[in-house]
């Protein structure tokens, strides 16, 4: 099945990476476990790797040289999403290749409408760090925001990644993550959340921890969250319920800063200092 499932992805990203220049590297170059695409007049490229040890799909994006991974080069994970080839099958597999579809999207620059675009600053709808990223993740978990994610778009000239947040995602999220039902879309929110907590910039973290696991008040609930995502937002999401409620003051001088960043440096600050 680990075969069958990175034929779905490779074709898949064929289908989006094509439209942006990228070739898929010829498979007798590389190792039978993975898949590489690359940008000839970049030099940049895309990989996707399977870990035996971890039963894992790692996207990476990557710098390309002679049809291989350039050495020395830095690579940066993307996604990552378990995978057993014993148990799971191609709906699964689907499931991947649309997530790291949407990614590479997103890494591309082919996100977000031409009309936004020329409106906000270079980069920020299609920053895989920002809160419209992870708004696009999770619209395309719950393909009922899609309507209302495109009116945000149109509508506003900066993305309200907060406000859509509670407004519109939150009570979506929170059924899902309460009763863990359905299952597929728990295990995906679980694994967005995780993939862009690493990544994201901190009004897309605080949306994470603050504004979705926050809602989150079950015990077990929370305990199932917790076994599903990865070990660092595990702690996160701990230390930021411990704020839940209570009053942030901001440091007095602060570029950029925002209300939700705030609370989650606050949040940050008070782990740093347990640690210690």
């Amino acid at each position: 099945m680990r075969d069958k499932a990175l034929k779905i992805i490779g074709e898949k990203l064929s289908e989006v990476l094509s439209k942006s220049g990228y070739n898929k590297v010829k498979a007798e170059n590389n190792d039978s476990t993975s898949i590489l695409f690359a940008k000839e007049s970049t030099g940049s490229g895309f990989a996707v790797n399977f870990e035996e040890s971890k039963n894992q799909f790692e996207l990476l994006s990557c710098e390309v040289e002679n049809g291989r991974i350039s050495q020395g080069s830095e690579s940066k994970v993307l996604s990552t999403w378990l995978f057993d080839p014993h148990l799971d099958t191609e709906r699964e597999a689907k499931d991947i290749a649309a997530d790291f579809a949407e990614t590479v999207r997103g890494a591309t620059g082919k996100a977000g409408s031409k009309k936004i675009a020329k409106k906000k600053k270079k980069g920020e709808d299609e920053d895989s760090a920002s809160s419209l990223f992870l708004m696009n993740r999770i619209a395309n978990i719950f393909p009922e925001l899609k309507e209302s994610l495109q009116q945000e778009k149109e509508s506003y000239e900066n993305f309200r990644g907060v406000t859509f947040a509670r407004e519109k995602a939150l009570p979506l999220v929170k059924e899902v993550l309460t009763s863990e039902e359905p299952k597929d879309k728990f295990k995906k929110l679980c694994t967005v959340f995780s993939n862009l907590y690493d990544s994201g910039d901190l009004d897309t973290k605080a949306i994470i921890t603050i504004v979705f696991l926050n809602a989150i008040d079950d015990t077990t609930a929370r305990e199932n969250i917790g076994a599903a995502v990865s070990k660092e937002l595990q702690i996160a999401m701990k230390e930021a319920f411990k704020l839940k409620g209570k009053k942030i003051k901001p440091e007095k001088i602060k570029k950029k800063s925002t209300f939700i960043s705030d609370t989650l440096s606050a949040a940050q600050a008070q782990q740093t200092q347990q640690r210690k």
